[in-house]
C-alpha cells in the first residue's frame, strides 16, 4: 500500500523488506521450539499445524526475501516490481503472525505456566522484530503485531487471577506502544531516505532542467544493456542566438526557455533515450540500441523540429535555433567520451553552416560499407 511516497521512495523502502534474512530464521527456530515444546506438553493437533504452518512460511520469507534481493541486483526495478514484491512478503509476515497469534492464544488456554511464559516471549519478540523490520510498511507492520498480539491479549484476558489480569494490562500497554513505534520508525526512515534520495538526485542531476548530468550519463551508458550487435547513437547540439534571448529578455526568461525546452525535450524522447544537460545551453542524448544508420537521423530531425517551435514565455513568443550533430558506434565498442567529442565537433559545423543537424559516421558505418545502414 502507498502512503504518499514518491517512486524511488516506494522501491527503497520496500526493498528494506528484504534487507536481511537473520530476524525470519530466528523468529522460524523460534516457531519450531515454541510450538514442538507447547505441542509435547499439552498434546493439541492445531498447536503442531501452526507450527509446521510457521516453519514453512519462515522457509517461504527468506526465499522471498533472497529472490527480491537478487532480481534487485540484476534489473532495474519498477514500482509496480516493488508492489508485488510487497505483496509476497506482506502475505507471509501475515501467516507468520497467523501462527504465532494460534500458537499463543492456544497456550494461554491452559494452565501449564512454563509453556505460557516461552508464548510470552513468543509474541513480544515477534512483535518487536516487526517494530524494527517491517515498519517501513506501517500498515503491514500494524496488522502483523494486531494478528500477533490480540488473539493472545484476549487469552489472557479470560484468565480470573491477578496475574494474568496484569499480564494482560501489560500486553495491552506493549501493543498501543508498539503501533505507535511503527509509525514512528516509519517517518524517521522515509525522512532519512528521503534525504539520501534527494541528494543522490541532486548528484546526477541539473537543477534548472531537471535534464541528468554528465555523471549520471556515464552511469547511465556504463548500465544501460545494449546488444553488441546493435549500434548507440550519441547527438550533441546547442542553442542558435540563446545569448540574444538573455541580453534581451533578461537572464530569468533565458533560464525559463532552458527548463521549457528540456521538458519538451523529454517528452520528444521515449525510453531507452537518455537527455543531458551538459552545461549552459549546451544538450545531449543518448540513443541506445540502434538497429538501423535512419533510426539515429530520425531522431535527430525529431529533436531539432520540436525544439525549434515557439515558447511563449511572459507574453513574449520566442524561437530558437538548433544545432545539432550526431554519431553512432558499435555498442560493443562504444567509448562516451570519444562519441562525445566527434558529435560536439558535428554540431560546430551544423552551427557553422547556420544550424540544423550534422553527423559523422565511423567509415565502417557509413551507408554501403555495413549491414546496420539504412
Amino acid at each position: 500500500m502507498r502512503y504518499r511516497e514518491t517512486d524511488e521512495l516506494f522501491k527503497t523502502l520496500v526493498l528494506e523488506l528484504a534487507s536481511t534474512f537473520t530476524p525470519t530464521t530466528i523468529m522460524g527456530l523460534t516457531i519450531l521450539t515454541v510450538g514442538l515444546y507447547a505441542y509435547q506438553s499439552l498434546g493439541s493437533p492445531i498447536l503442531l499445524l501452526a507450527t509446521i504452518t510457521g516453519i514453512i512460511a519462515s522457509i517461504a520469507k527468506i526465499a522471498v526475501t533472497l529472490a527480491h534481493r537478487r532480481s534487485d541486483a540484476t534489473k532495474h526495478a519498477t514500482a509496480k516490481d516493488a508492489a508485488r514484491w510487497e505483496m509476497a512478503h506482506g502475505l507471509l509476515i501475515f501467516i507468520i503472525a497467523t501462527c504465532v497469534g494460534t500458537l499463543a492464544s492456544l497456550v494461554f488456554h491452559h494452565r501449564d505456566l512454563s509453556v505460557q511464559i516461552l508464548a510470552t516471549v513468543l509474541v513480544f519478540g515477534y512483535s518487536a522484530g516487526v517494530t524494527v523490520r517491517v515498519s517501513v510498511r506501517p500498515f503491514i507492520a500494524v496488522a502483523a503485531i494486531m494478528i500477533a498480539g490480540l488473539p493472545a491479549t484476549i487469552s489472557v484476558m479470560l484468565s480470573d487471577d491477578p496475574a494474568h489480569r496484569i499480564l494482560a494490562a501489560l500486553c495491552v500497554a506493549f501493543l498501543v506502544a508498539a503501533i505507535q513505534s511503527v509509525w514512528h520508525v516509519y517517518r524517521t526512515s522515509v525522512r532519512q531516505i528521503g534525504l539520501r534520495l534527494d541528494m543522490e538526485h541532486q548528484a546526477r542531476h541539473d537543477s534548472l532542467t531537471g535534464l541528468r548530468n554528465r555523471t549520471a550519463l556515464n552511469e547511465a551508458f556504463k548500465s544501460t544493456g545494449r546488444p553488441e550487435d546493435s549500434l548507440t547513437g550519441v547527438h550533441c547540439f546547442d542553442l542558435d542566438g540563446f545569448k540574444h534571448v538573455n541580453d534581451r529578455f533578461g537572464h530569468a526568461v533565458g533560464d525559463e526557455l532552458l527548463a521549457r525546452l528540456a521538458a519538451r525535450l523529454c517528452e520528444t524522447l521515449v525510453s531507452p533515450n537518455i537527455a543531458v544537460r551538459v552545461g549552459g545551453d549546451e544538450f545531449a542524448v543518448l540513443q541506445p540500441d540502434v538497429r538501423h544508420l535512419a533510426e539515429a537521423d530520425v531522431l535527430a530531425r525529431k529533436i531539432v523540429d520540436a525544439l525549434s517551435l515557439p515558447y511563449r514565455i511572459g507574453g513574449e513568443e520566442i524561437t530558437i535555433g538548433i544545432s545539432l550533430g550526431y554519431t553512432v558506434a558499435l555498442s560493443g565498442s562504444a567509448k562516451l567520451e570519444h562519441m562525445m567529442v566527434i558529435a560536439d565537433k558535428a554540431s560546430y559545423r551544423a552551427k557553422r553552416n547556420g544550424g540544423g543537424i550534422d553527423r559523422e559516421i565511423p567509415p565502417d558505418l557509413a551507408p554501403g560499407a555495413s549491414p546496420f545502414a539504412a
